[in-house]
């Protein structure tokens, strides 16, 4: 009985795990995740991306690997307006247990203008299609029958419980305007999960992956000859009884406007909550940022505030990103564009 109880908390922990999506803290920089309308916002044409995150990283727990590539295109025919296309691709590593996330998607957007010559604005749509596939290694684990027989033994035959995949769909909005070429607003909303897949590993089982539901604003505002600039941002998400709530600020400081070289630094601070919306303290999250021509990396590093930070394991979290874009034309649509940075 002990080996079975063992057993059946291990796949009950992993079910608990996987009930809950992957996030960054720097999710800005991982725009085909946050909002499948984000899809190709951005000056230039081509965007590449990679994300990194350890959390907990002085010991085995979760990591993240992210990579993307989109893109906006017919911006000359569509007279200002464009269509966004991306293809997305992450993984998240969780425990000594080797739980594998797997997950691929391709975006699709498009973005509609309107407004004035000083005052611009944009709405976008965006959809996604993902593919998912989700993986437990139950050769790592340790059981009961190590310590009773020295014979490290999978108890119960599990040969069915190891690979699940399934096929998802996600939607969203954003709008975004600039000011003058100088100020800008953007604010969005997603849904993630929309068929709400069946994600357990048994074959006659149950565990509903819970609808995501995402908010996000973000705002740049030009100080004095436009060297600072001060860069509010929030975020709030919501899946299943599970919420969090991200909100802080950064300050941009221009040093070469002509070859886009800039400085960021800020924090932001994570509230979070589990059944019934009681937030609590979770996190304080420090962060720099530089940009130079096509170039745009950040490091941010998450603070425990909350009771986990009692608990010598947990020392906090560590995230990397890395975006790279190419300007395959120069045609004043692209050149008045001038999309949020946040």
């Amino acid at each position: 009985m002990k080996k079975l109880l063992l057993t059946l908390n291990i796949l009950l922990l992993s079910s608990l795990a996987f009930a809950q999506d992957f996030h960054f803290s720097q999710y800005w920089a991982s725009p085909l995740n946050l909002n499948p309308a984000l899809t190709g916002v951005f000056d230039d044409n081509i965007r590449f991306a990679a994300n990194y995150r350890n959390q907990w990283f002085k010991y085995t727990t979760f990591a993240t690997y992210a990579v993307s590539a989109d893109a906006n295109l017919f911006r000359n025919k569509l007279k200002g307006n464009f269509l966004g296309a991306g293809l997305g691709f992450y993984q998240d590593v969780e425990g000594e247990g080797e739980f594998k996330n797997t997950g691929v998607n391709l975006n699709l957007a498009y973005n509609q203008q309107f407004g004035g010559r000083k005052v611009k604005h944009y709405i976008g749509f965006g959809m996604q299609a993902a593919y998912y596939n989700k993986q437990i290694n139950l050769q790592n684990l340790i059981y009961g029958n190590l310590f009773e027989i020295n014979d490290n033994t999978d108890p119960i035959d599990f040969a069915n419980y190891n690979n699940t995949s399934f096929v998802d769909f996600g939607a969203g909005i954003n709008y975004f305007t600039n000011i003058n070429k100088r100020h800008s607003v953007s604010a969005g909303f997603a849904i993630s999960h929309i068929a709400q897949p069946n994600v357990s590993f048994g074959n006659n089982n149950e565990d509903i992956l819970y609808r995501k539901y995402s908010a996000n604003f973000s705002a740049k505002i030009n100080l004095k000859n436009d060297v600072i600039s001060i860069i509010p941002i929030l975020l709030f998400q919501k899946q299943g009884p599970h919420a969090e709530l991200d909100f802080g600020s950064y300050v941009k400081m221009m040093l070469n406007e002509r070859k886009n070289f800039a400085l960021y630094a800020g924090g932001q601070y994570r509230l979070s909550a589990y059944e019934a919306n009681k937030f609590g303290s979770d996190a304080f999250i420090l962060g720099i940022r530089a940009e130079y021509q096509s170039f745009d990396f950040g490091f941010a590093y998450d603070i425990t505030t909350s009771d986990l930070r009692n608990a010598h394991n947990f020392m906090g979290g560590p995230e990397l990103y890395l975006i790279y874009t190419i300007a395959s034309s120069k045609s004043r649509y692209r050149e008045n564009l001038n999309c949020p940075k946040f």
